[in-house]
């Protein structure tokens, strides 16, 4: 599908003027080069992308503008992090993805065919490593607040795309998405469910704006239209739902209204599937039986084809395409990025992915990454161990249907929520952080 209209460049360069004073008020509000580093990274993503006409056009050297702010975004925050916190033992699995990485390259089409691969985890180390020291220094109470005004460009446009009718029409069905003039609506739903986390894990809010500021992004997600991230932050949603009410009651009365509020959480998420069965009728098809569309791509009808978007269709062309593959290739797969050389759609799902891109050593190394972050989420205490394992749950789940690893939107969520996991976990059995100090404790 092709790309979303955009607003008039005079438009952008006003708007990006007005949220660039928000910027500013937002990096006042931190201490310390990591925190302002996190806060203005999120926000120059964000305006680079609103900017897609100019942005994805190609500078040089076959790079585009947007390619190249990754690149240099990634080279600053190697300035920014302590060089020490690059030996984190959380950081190992995302070491061993890269050298998997560069050996695929290397054995297909060769080693710069894994630069762009590279640069991706670069800027997911950055920013997990960045979030985390942002936290050593100022604490979950001073960084998150701040951070939320980074993702003030995403509403403004979004806004902005509702009162002027500047649509992107998003399926076959002819249901639209206001995505505020970005190109794409997978990457802009998984930066408004970035936003989301965030807000979930902003405990300074007042209760009323926080349930306001988190109805007003489901709404927001639901107006981007894109199912995938809608599924997905369903279980974190509804968590914070629950959580927020039973934590009202008193101790000796939550564990029944917990299980209270769970049920009717669930009942409200079935009664919203039935309401939306037209969007979401192919889905349940799907669940149903998935085992009968594991099958070459020549056996499925045109309705079978069609099904969740031609995803099924999609992974079945990538899925027989490797079992057909070398030995070579089961191993260490086809080389990163090579989808490209092969079909003319990504697969819609990193676990896919990186088994053709990356082979069977690929695939494992990326569930040793997941379980690895989730581990860090679970050694948290208190109430914060479940808002992260949701989060984790809600990202892997985004990426059961698309890529959102693969998007620098979707390694900024990761990262934000890995660097908080990791300080959680870390906190769980150290003397808790001195606010506002210079140096973080070891």
């Amino acid at each position: 599908m092709g790309g979303a209209p955009s607003f008039p460049i005079p438009i952008l360069f006003v708007v990006t003027a007005l949220l660039a004073a928000t910027l500013l008020a937002a990096l006042r509000r931190v201490e310390g080069r990591a925190a302002r580093f996190v806060i203005a990274a999120v926000w120059a993503r964000y305006i680079l992308s609103v900017f897609h006409t100019v942005t994805y056009d190609q500078a040089f050297a076959g790079f585009s503008w947007n390619a190249i702010g990754s690149i240099a975004i990634t080279a600053a925050g190697f300035l920014v992090i302590q060089p020490r916190h690059l030996m984190l033992k959380a950081l190992f699995p995302v070491y061993a993805i890269i050298l998997l990485v560069l050996t695929s390259a290397a054995l297909n089409e060769g080693i710069v065919t894994a630069l762009d691969s590279v640069v991706k985890y670069g800027y997911f180390i950055v920013v997990m490593v960045a979030a985390y020291e942002a936290l050593r220094q100022n604490g979950p109470e001073r960084f998150f607040g701040p951070l939320l005004w980074a993702f003030a460009p995403l509403l403004v446009f979004q806004l902005l795309s509702i009162a002027t009718g500047t649509v992107k029409a998003s399926e076959l069905d002819g249901s639209v998405s206001y995505i505020g003039g970005y190109n794409h609506e997978a990457a802009f739903s998984v930066a408004l469910a970035t936003f989301f986390v965030v807000a979930c894990f902003t405990e300074t809010l007042r209760k009323p704006l926080k349930a306001a500021l988190l109805l007003i992004l489901i709404i927001g997600i639901a107006l981007a239209n894109y199912r995938t991230t809608i599924i997905a932050l369903l279980p974190l949603a509804a968590l914070q739902t629950v959580s927020g009410t039973v934590l009202s009651f008193r101790r000796d009365q939550r564990v029944i209204l917990f299980l209270v509020m769970a049920v009717v959480a669930f009942a409200a998420i079935a009664i919203l599937a039935l309401q939306a069965s037209d969007r979401f009728a192919d889905l349940a098809l799907f669940l149903g039986d998935p085992g009968q569309f594991i099958k070459p791509q020549h056996e499925f009808s045109i309705e079978e084809r069609r099904l969740l978007s031609g995803r099924a269709y999609i992974w079945s062309g990538y899925i027989f395409t490797w079992l057909d593959a070398s030995t070579l290739r089961h191993l260490f797969g086809f080389g990163p990025d090579s989808w490209e050389n092969w079909f003319k759609v990504y697969p819609h799902n990193t676990l896919v992915a990186f088994l053709f891109e990356l082979g069977v050593a690929g695939l494992a190394a990326l569930l040793l990454f997941w379980a690895a972050m989730l581990g860090q989420a679970l050694r948290a205490r208190g109430a914060v161990r479940y808002d992260l394992v949701f989060a984790h749950l809600s990202f892997i789940l985004m990426n059961l249907a698309t890529m959102a690893l693969w998007q620098v939107e979707g390694i900024i969520l990761y990262a934000i929520v890995c660097g908080y996991s990791l300080f959680s976990a870390v906190e769980a059995g150290a003397p808790r952080y001195q606010v506002g100090s210079r140096r973080a404790r070891a």
